[in-house]
Parts: structure tokens; C-alpha cells; sequence
């Protein structure tokens, strides 16, 4: 089935990475992409320049409505240690457009959630096998050290993923079988090259900020880190894999998997991700850093 798509935040860190997927993909019969500052040009795909917390601007809301499929990256500030004020606006965005897709044809919607939505784990016993599932207890928000002693936990940007999840889940209880929904919690996937050697213990912020940290902290925080990183091919598949995967596998009309590769002794299971959408990483973050420690 040849699929029209519109990417949201299409000119961040993941919009970027998920464009040469859709040139390539015989089953993308076109792509639009939406953001608040213009996409690079060189594309055979076309780009708007929207507000996505404009919940009645036509520019957007045509094309959404029109789309086979909406892969929802935009968020007002990626940062995990973003303000309630930019987590409520993310909100206001995502129920904008699901106001809107699947509203007048089936519609496939990809909602990036995030490892935040489940970061608490990071510092707390992880249940039952050791295993995060789609069904474990959510954790949202993610410790970090600020220096000098101080902490500070990213609850707003993982507590907005996790709501996230849960709106696309009642929209598309909600539609009648025109809306299928799959939230991603999109593990640690760097902007540019996106290496494991250059996987941060501070999750992306300067690493600076982490000198005073007690040492055995730093070790489990890296290892925490490392353990979601996400590979730019393995990116990829799992997008390929959750836009074009058949229902019937699936426990509902939307599901929540976790999106990272193949990272041997991880907790972040992927067995869900497997049998549901079909992803099947290739990559491994300890394959990568072999030698280099």
C-alpha cells in the first residue's frame, strides 16, 4: 500500500534522520514535512512551516487530515530537562492533531514518546525480570546531576511523553478503526553521527556539569545511558517497521514499544517491538564500544 506521510518536527534531530527512509521507501507515495523553521532544501518531499499549537490553522490541518500516516516527532523543547510550560505545550500539540488524523481515512499516527517516560528506573529496582514493557508501572522523568551536589529530575518532558501515549491510546480507541496508534520510546539517539564512544553519562547535557558526581554514580548512569542508545540504521527500521505493520498482532488498537537497538543486558524489552511491528535491530552499543574503553 502506497502511503502519503507527514512528519511533524521535520526539521529536528529525528525529522532529519527519518527523511532519507522516506526518499528510498517504495511504499512512501509522498511526504510533508512540518515545523516551525523551513527543511533543508534538496528534497522530492515538501515541507510547510506551521505551529502545530495553532489548533485552527488550515495549513496543517489539511495535510493531516489527508495523510495515510503522521510520524509525531515536535515538541516546543526536546531538552528532558525541559518546563511544565513547554511539556503542556507538546501536549496542546499532539491532541491538536489527533483531533484530525484518521478523522476522514485510516491513518497510521507514530507518536515519539521517550526512555523519560520510564527514566525513574534509572534509579529504582526495575520489577518483575528486569524487564520495561509496554504493561510496566511508568516511571516518567529522569535524575540528573547538576554539579556541586545538586540534582534535578526531567519529570515535565517524561510525564508529556507518557500522557502522549495515553491520548493517542483513547484516540484510537475512540475512532471507529480509522486511527492505529504506535508511541515509540525513542532511546538515546544523538544528532549528527550518533556514536556509541560519544554516549554521554550526563544522557546528552555537558559533561562538565557531572565532575562531582560520586564515581560509582557515574558508572551506573553511563551504563543507563548507553543501554537506550538507538543506531541511525536501527532508527530507521523501527520507523519502517511501525509505519507499515499489520494490526492483528496487536493487543489494541495502539501500542507502546521501546525503540532502542540491540544492546546486549539492557532492560528495555524488545520482544513487544518484535512480535507487534515487526522491528528487528542489528546493532549493539557494547559491539560498538569494544576496544575503546
Amino acid at each position: 500500500m502506497l502511503m502519503q506521510i507527514v512528519v511533524t518536527g521535520a526539521a529536528g534531530t529525528l525529522g532529519s534522520k527519518l527523511w532519507p527512509l522516506l526518499e528510498a521507501a517504495p511504499w512512501c507515495s509522498g511526504a510533508t514535512g512540518i515545523d516551525i523553521r523551513p527543511r533543508p532544501e534538496g528534497s522530492r518531499h515538501g515541507s510547510i512551516v506551521a505551529d502545530l499549537r495553532d489548533p485552527n490553522d488550515q495549513r496543517w490541518i489539511a495535510l493531516v487530515e489527508a495523510a495515510d500516516a503522521v510520524v509525531h516527532f515536535a515538541t516546543l523543547d526536546p531538552a528532558p530537562a525541559s518546563s511544565w510550560a513547554s511539556a503542556t505545550a507538546a501536549i496542546d500539540m499532539t491532541a491538536n492533531l489527533l483531533a484530525h488524523a484518521g478523522r476522514r481515512r485510516p491513518c497510521r499516527f507514530i507518536f515519539a514518546s521517550s526512555n523519560h517516560a520510564m527514566g525513574g528506573y534509572k534509579d529504582l529496582p526495575i520489577p518483575g525480570d528486569g524487564k520495561l514493557r509496554m504493561g510496566t508501572e511508568p516511571r516518567a522523568g529522569t535524575r540528573f546531576f547538576l554539579g556541586g551536589g545538586a540534582y534535578s529530575r526531567g519529570a515535565a518532558y517524561g510525564a508529556s511523553k507518557l500522557l502522549g501515549e495515553r491520548v493517542v491510546g483513547a484516540m484510537a480507541a475512540a475512532s471507529g478503526g480509522l486511527l492505529s496508534g504506535v508511541s515509540l520510546r525513542i532511546g538515546y539517539c544523538q544528532r549528527g553521527e550518533n556514536r556509541p564512544a560519544t554516549l554521554l553519562g550526563s544522557g546528552g547535557g555537558p559533561p562538565q556539569a557531572w565532575h562531582g558526581q560520586p564515581e560509582a554514580d557515574q558508572r551506573r548512569d553511563l551504563t543507563w545511558f548507553r543501554n537506550m542508545w538507538l543506531s541511525d540504521g536501527d532508527f530507521r527500521r523501527l520507523l519502517e517497521a511501525a509505519l507499515t505493520a499489520e494490526t492483528r498482532a496487536w493487543p489494541g488498537p495502539a501500542i507502546v514499544v521501546n525503540g532502542v537497538s540491540a544492546n546486549t543486558g539492557m532492560a528495555w524489552d524488545l520482544d513487544e517491538a518484535r512480535r507487534w511491528i515487526g522491528y528487528v535491530p542489528q546493532d549493539d552499543v557494547w559491539a560498538g564500544l569494544a576496544g575503546t574503553d
